[in-house]
Order: structure tokens, then sequence, then C-alpha cells
């Protein structure tokens, strides 16, 4: 899909061209893989907390049951975060932003081993989520703006594989370190590691061109970032910087002007339906595996596939959206996520028909959700990217949070295994569709933003 960026100029020199046309640089690299380790916090989060959750019971000497206000907390919180803080970076700048929002949540992270009760958890989870759903969102749109429009589609989808390696790796770890130290130990390594990041962000991870040329008060940087995607461009920065397609107002307004409200709307659509059938599946999964015969540990390993299926899905995915139509190809990958979700259904007690298929439903279901967060960048220009991918990623995770709970209204009215994964067919089939329209809206305007 050819989607045009913006032209920015400066001393004559097109520095949109620059980056389009040029090779990659070491420069681009490493700020794609700074962007991968911001995301990877947010997996890690996701999979440590869970890990972590046993012990809080016996620590906080509390049912287990009552943890759940701690997980809505941090979801609330990521939710939150990325519809207020995302559109905030357009407004402050993308770098200055991020660095704040890592810096919250390694605080909240530390300040989570000072929890004296589940009240004091609650609040500092909540905190933390703020940091880690603006997070996402900034770091997406500073990969998709440095990448040429050749490969935008393939690098976003790769930084954001960044996130499923800090779920299995956060799973692991913590899995390791509360074998031989004390829960508070996974969380000072969650607040260590982001501080560390932090510091290699503010060194060395560029502003935004966008937001810099919007700005029009640092040309020398701009001139300095051409420079090192390509050093024998020459480009003089006090020459005359122009700028096309300036946004004007609040940046979430500008996700309905220019005609882009159909695409925003579908979008949400697209985030919202498969994340809701997503959340299901992972939260529910287990224990629905177990109901229908198969034993704890094979359930527990096949939950596992759907991780490894979803970095197989996403890899996969990023290939095919080098040659093909980036849109048509996730409305492909969300129909074979309702055949998966269909096959899980058709299971039985059969441990491996069970392993199978979820492997196929982490490499579509989740593997397209990933691909799908990286690739909303490639609706909207640099101007509002942050705040588009923001509010996509926002209103796609309250899917995240009624997905687990529509789940548990439906076994609570006796639904049967096979009832709740085929109705579950239903969300991912809209998504399907709502990418098909999409590609037509953006086919329709020439590639145009």
């Amino acid at each position: 899909m050819d989607i045009q960026t913006p032209a920015i100029s400066l001393g004559g020199v097109d520095v949109s061209n620059v980056i389009d046309t040029r090779r990659l640089s070491r420069f681009q690299i490493g700020l794609f893989v700074l962007c991968s380790l911001v995301i990877m916090i947010d997996g890690f989060d996701v999979q440590s907390i869970a890990y972590v959750a046993p012990v809080l019971t016996e620590a906080f000497h509390i049912e287990r049951a009552t943890l759940g206000p701690v997980f809505s907390a941090g979801l609330v919180g990521t939710v939150l975060g990325a519809l207020l803080i995302a559109p905030l970076a357009e407004r402050i700048g993308r770098k200055i932003a991020l660095i704040g929002c890592i810096a919250l949540f390694g605080v909240c992270s530390l300040l989570t081993t000072l929890a004296a009760d589940l009240q004091q958890l609650m609040i500092v989870r909540l905190v933390g989520g703020l940091g880690l759903g603006g997070a996402t969102p900034i770091a997406v749109a500073l990969g998709a703006e440095f990448s040429p429009q050749r490969s935008r589609a393939t690098i976003v989808m790769l930084i954001y594989c960044g996130y499923a390696i800090g779920a299995a790796g956060g799973g692991l770890i913590s899995a390791y370190l509360l074998q031989i130290l004390t829960w508070h130990a996974v969380f000072v390594l969650g607040a260590v590691l982001p501080l560390l990041l932090l510091i290699a962000v503010w060194l060395w991870l560029p502003e935004s061109i966008t937001y810099l040329a919007y700005r029009g008060t640092r040309n020398d940087l701009i001139a300095a970032y051409a420079r090192r995607i390509d050093s024998t461009v020459e480009i003089d920065p006090t020459g005359v910087l122009q700028v096309e397609d300036k946004a004007i107002g609040f940046p979430v307004t500008q996700l309905f002007a220019g005609g882009r409200t159909p695409r925003t709307l579908w979008l949400w659509l697209m985030f919202v339906t498969n994340i809701l059938s997503l959340y299901f599946m992972i939260s529910w999964f287990p224990t629905l595996a177990t109901t229908a015969g198969v034993d704890v540990s094979s359930a527990l390993v096949a939950a596992s596939l759907i991780q490894v299926g979803s970095i197989v899905g996403t890899l996969t995915l990023a290939a095919l959206a080098r040659r093909f139509d980036t849109f048509v190809v996730m409305s492909i990958g969300y129909m074979g996520g309702t055949v998966a979700l269909l096959l899980i259904a058709m299971a039985g007690s059969s441990v491996a028909y069970l392993m199978v298929v979820a492997f196929i439903a982490g490499f579509f279901v989740i593997g397209t959700q990933t691909g799908a967060n990286a690739v909303s960048s490639l609706v909207y220009p640099p101007s509002i990217r942050a705040t588009g991918v923001g509010w996509a990623l926002g209103i796609g995770r309250l899917g995240a949070i009624a997905g687990p709970y529509v789940g548990g209204v439906l076994i609570a009215l006796h639904w049967t295994s096979r009832d709740l994964f085929m109705a579950a067919t239903v969300p991912t089939a809209i998504a399907a569709i709502s990418a098909m329209i999409i590609s037509k809206l953006v086919r329709r305007t020439g590639g145009h933003l």
C-alpha cells in the first residue's frame, strides 16, 4: 500500500525523500532497536504480574479473586495513557513524552515493592499503566517516521515484536526469580530495566523530525538527522524550511479531519473486535481446555504455544506486508483467526489436536493483532501518528477489558466451551471486514493520508 508521507524540505533538500530512498543506516537501525525495547517493557510487565499473582495472594493474605481489580487497574492505566499521553506527545515532543512515560513506569514498578496493601498496589499499577499506555504508541510512531516508505509496514511490525519477546522473557525471568528470591525482585528488575533504557533513550533516540519541523526552532537537528541517515547529504540548517500538510487544532480532532473519519472509525472497530476475542481466548483458554478433559499441564503448554504462534505469525505477516496490500494481509489474517477459533471450538480432549490449534490461534489471532498495532501508524500522517496509534490502542484495549468479563458472564450462564469459542469467531470476522474496508478507503484516495 503506497501511503505518501507529507514532505519536509530544508534548504532545498527533501528530508522525507532522504528517508524513503536511502538504505537503512546504523542510526535508523539503532532507533528501531530502542523503540522495540520500549515496547518490550509492556510485554514484560503483562507476564510478570501474571506470574507473581499467586505469590502476592500469600504475601497480602488475600483470595486470588481479589487480585482482579489490580489487573484491571493496570489495564485501565494503559487505556488512559494511550488516549491522553499520546496526543500530548504531539504538543511537547515525542522524545520528551517517551522519557516521561518510561520514568513513570520505572518509578511505579519500584514503588510496587513498597505497597503495604491491595489499595496501594492498585494505585501504583494504575499510574504505572499510564506510562506503559503512552510509551507504546509514541515508540511505534517514531519507528514509522524514520522508516523508508517501501518497508515501513514490515519495520513497524518487527518493532512491535518486542512485545511478544518481552512477554515471553518476562514470564521466564519472573519464574526464575521467584525460585531464588522474593516477589519484590521481579518488580525491582521491572524498575531497573526501564530506568537503564531511559538513559539510552535520552542519549541516542532522536526527536521526531515532523515535530521539529512544525515547531521550526531546531532546524540544526533536522539537518543532523538527515546527515546521519546519509552522510553525503548537503543540507543547510539555516535554509528555508517547508512543511506540507501541517495539522491544525487539537490532535484528536485531526483523526476526523480531512476525510479521515471513516478510516478512523473502521480502524477502531477492527481493533476493539479482534482484541475482545483475543483477550477472551488467552484469559479462558486453559480453564476451558481443562473443562473439556485436558490435564492442567498440557493445557498450560498449549497456552504457551499460543504465544509462540503469535511471534511466528507476526514475522510472517511482516514479510507478506512488503509484497502485498498491508490491510488486505491484515484482513486475511483476521479470517485465519476466525477459522482458528472455530477449530478450538471443535476441540475435544485430544492433547495433540489442542496443541496444533493453539499454535494456529496464536499465529492468526494474536499475530495479526500485533501487526495491526504496528501498521495502524500507516493510516495517519506523521503530524498525528502518535495520537492515531494511541487512540486505536486505547479503544482496542476496551475490548481487552470486555473480553474476559463477557467470557465470565457467558460461563456463568452455562455456555459450553464449543458455544463460547463459536461466539468468539463473530468479532474476528468483523475485524476482517473492517481491515478490507480500510484498504479500500485508502486506495480510494490514491494512497494519500
